[in-house]
C-alpha cells in the first residue's frame, strides 16, 4: 500500500484509486492531492484492488475498466457480495455509451456508483463527484442500525399491534403544476430503542415471519384514517393513498371482502384508495389474481402495478390484470436524462402506457433533470426524493400546506 499523502485537507475523503498504468495512476493522484484530498491509496489491479477493499474502509474509488487479472466489471460483481463499500467513480476510454451502461449496470446491483468519467479526466468533473462523495460520506450510516439484527416474530407482532409500525407517506404530484395529488403509504417502525427503522431492514422478516397480511390491513387502515384527518384539513384536496399489497395476499379469496369491510366501517370511497400489487413477482395463480382484480375493480377500488420495467412480466401483468395505474420502476429513471438508450426506453414505456389508456406514475425520480425528462413526456404522476421524502402524517399536512402557499 502506497503512503497516504498529506496536504491541506479540502474533502476528508478517504480514496483508494484503481489503475494499471502507472503514469495515469501517477497524474489522478496528483490531480486528487491538488483538488484537496488527503488520503489515497493505490492498487493496480483488481485483484489487488479486492483485496484493499477487504482489509480497508474507503470513502471513494476511483477505477479504472481495463484492468489486468480482473477487470472493472468483475470488481463490481465481487463488491455485490460486501455488506459495507465505498461510493465508485469508474473511468475509461470506452465510448459513452458504455460508460452509460456501466453506470446502469452498477444500479441494477445496488451499488453507489457516482458516475463514469471519459479519459482524459477533466478536474472539473471529478471534483464535482468528489463534492458528490463528500456528501455521501457525511450521511452515511446515520439513520440506520445493523442489518444482521434479526427481530422475533413476538417483537414484530407486539411493534404491530403497538402502533409502532406505522405508514409514512410519500407524495404523489403532478408534475405540470407541482399539486399533490395522492400519496403513497410506505412502513415504518418508531422502534422505542432504535428509533426510526427502515423498511428494508424489518419488512423481510415481515415476510418471513408470515405477518405480511396483517401489515398490509394495518396500513389501509391506518391510512384511511389520516385520509379523514386531511380532509378535515383540507376539504377540497381529496387526496388519494395507495398501499402496497404482494401477491400472496392479493390472491387470497377473502381479501377483496376484507377491503370492502375496512371502507365500509369507515365511510371512506373506495374511489380514492389504490392497492399497488407488486409486479417484480409471478402471479402464482391467475385465475384467482384476475377475480380477485374485478371484484376490486367493481367494487370501485383502483389497482397499479408497481415497479413496471423491473419486474417479472410486466406485459403480461398489463395484460392480464384490469389496471387502473401503472409505476414506472426507478430503475428505469434514474439518471435518465443525458442517456440516449435510456431516454428512448423510457419514452417507448410512457407511450405504450398512455394507449392501454392507464395513468403513468413514476418513482424514484432523484434529479431536476431526470424531472424535466419525464415533465416533458407527460406521465401523469411523479415520485421521488427530488419533490418530497416519505414523512409521517403531521409532515404530510405541513408539506401540502407549503405547497398550496408556493402555487
Amino acid at each position: 500500500m502506497s503512503d497516504v499523502l498529506t496536504v491541506g485537507r479540502n474533502f476528508s475523503l478517504r480514496v483508494l484509486i484503481v489503475e494499471d498504468h502507472p503514469i495515469q495512476r501517477m497524474v489522478l493522484k496528483e490531480m486528487l492531492v491538488k483538488l484537496g484530498v488527503s488520503q489515497i491509496d493505490e492498487a493496480e489491479d483488481g485483484c489487488q484492488a479486492l483485496d484493499r477493499l477487504q482489509s480497508y474502509n474507503y470513502d471513494l474509488m476511483i477505477c479504472d475498466l481495463d484492468l489486468p487479472n480482473l477487470d472493472g466489471i468483475q470488481l463490481m460483481q465481487h463488491l455485490c457480495e460486501f455488506s459495507s463499500l465505498p461510493a465508485m467513480i469508474f473511468c475509461s476510454v470506452q465510448p459513452e455509451e458504455i460508460l452509460q451502461s456501466v453506470r446502469r449496470f452498477g444500479s441494477y446491483h445496488e451499488l453507489p456508483v457516482l458516475g463514469c468519467l471519459e479519459k482524459p479526466i477533466q478536474r472539473r468533473r471529478l471534483e464535482a463527484l468528489l463534492q458528490q462523495a463528500e456528501k455521501a460520506n457525511s450521511h452515511a450510516g446515520s439513520h440506520s442500525i445493523s442489518s444482521c439484527y434479526r427481530f422475533s416474530r413476538v417483537e414484530l407482532l407486539d411493534a404491530l399491534h403497538g402502533g409502532q409500525i406505522q405508514p409514512w407517506y410519500q407524495p404523489k404530484i403532478n408534475p405540470q403544476n407541482l399539486q399533490v395529488v395522492a400519496v403513497e403509504a410506505l412502513a415504518r417502525w418508531q422502534h422505542p430503542v432504535h428509533g426510526i427503522i427502515a423498511p428494508a431492514l424489518f419488512l423481510p422478516r415481515i415476510d418471513e415471519a408470515g405477518l405480511s397480511e396483517q401489515l398490509f390491513y394495518k396500513m389501509l387502515e391506518h391510512s384511511i384514517r389520516d385520509c379523514q384527518l386531511w380532509d378535515e384539513q383540507f376539504p377540497d384536496l381529496k387526496l388519494g393513498v395507495a398501499v402496497n399489497i404482494n401477491v400472496r395476499e392479493f390472491d387470497l379469496p377473502a381479501m377483496p371482502d376484507r377491503v370492502l369491510g375496512i371502507i365500509k366501517r369507515t365511510a371512506f370511497p373506495p374511489s380514492r384508495v389504490t392497492l399497488e400489487l407488486t409486479e417484480t413477482q409471478p402471479l402464482d395463480n391467475l385465475g384467482y389474481s384476475l377475480g380477485n382484480a374485478l371484484r376490486l375493480r367493481v367494487m370501485g377500488f383502483n389497482l397499479a402495478l408497481d415497479d413496471f420495467g423491473a419486474g417479472y412480466s410486466g406485459f403480461h401483468h398489463l395484460r392480464e390484470i384490469p389496471a387502473t395505474s401503472v409505476k414506472i420502476d426507478r430503475t428505469m429513471v434514474h439518471q435518465a436524462a443525458g442517456d440516449m438508450t435510456a431516454e428512448k426506453m423510457l419514452g417507448f414505456a410512457v407511450r405504450m402506457l398512455q394507449s392501454q389508456n392507464v395513468s403513468v406514475v413514476v418513482e424514484g425520480v432523484s434529479r431536476q433533470q431526470d424531472f424535466e425528462l419525464v415533465k416533458q413526456l407527460r406521465v401523469d404522476l411523479v415520485q421521488g426524493f427530488l419533490l418530497a421524502e416519505p414523512m409521517p402524517q403531521a409532515g404530510l399536512s405541513g408539506f401540502v400546506r407549503r405547497q398550496q402557499a408556493a402555487c
